[in-house]
């Protein structure tokens, strides 16, 4: 399987991510000594293509924003502070005509019967619908 591996490395056609959960999957499976994991792991960042191996940094700020905020409501959740939940705390979700109404972090809405809290960055005005932007909004369940 080592070889394989490397050899597929050597072609420079692969995912990052993928390659290192494929690797990560063949050693915890036994098929790759100890040794020959670290040097795959390696290899493969080290001859990783940027274009086919890394989101835009505007996904990868909307990953992190969105992490950011699942993380604040399960800190909320476990101290006993979880947010309120029912219809009044989230109106319909209307499109805003300008900055003046659009929607900021931590804003709540309700969109097509799902309940959500905006993520965007603080310094963002929302005036996109979770259908359109749906890095900008978090479900709440």
């Amino acid at each position: 399987m080592y070889k394989v591996i490397k050899s597929v490395i050597e072609s420079k056609r692969y995912e990052l991510a993928e390659m290192l959960t494929k690797i990560d999957t063949f050693w915890v499976q036994g098929q790759l000594s100890e040794a020959e994991y670290e040097e795959l792991i390696a290899f493969a960042r080290t001859n990783a293509l940027p274009e086919n191996s890394y989101a835009s940094m505007q996904e990868q700020i909307d990953t992190i924003f969105k992490k950011l905020a699942e993380m604040e409501l399960e800190i909320a959740s476990l101290k006993g502070n979880a947010p309120d939940t029912t219809t009044k705390d989230y109106p319909e979700c209307v499109a805003p005509t300008g900055a003046h109404d659009a929607y900021h972090a931590g804003d709540k809405v309700t969109y097509n019967g799902v309940r959500y809290i905006c993520v965007a960055p603080e310094n963002v005005a929302v005036v996109w619908n979770p259908d359109v932007m749906p890095s900008y909004w978090q479900k709440v369940e």
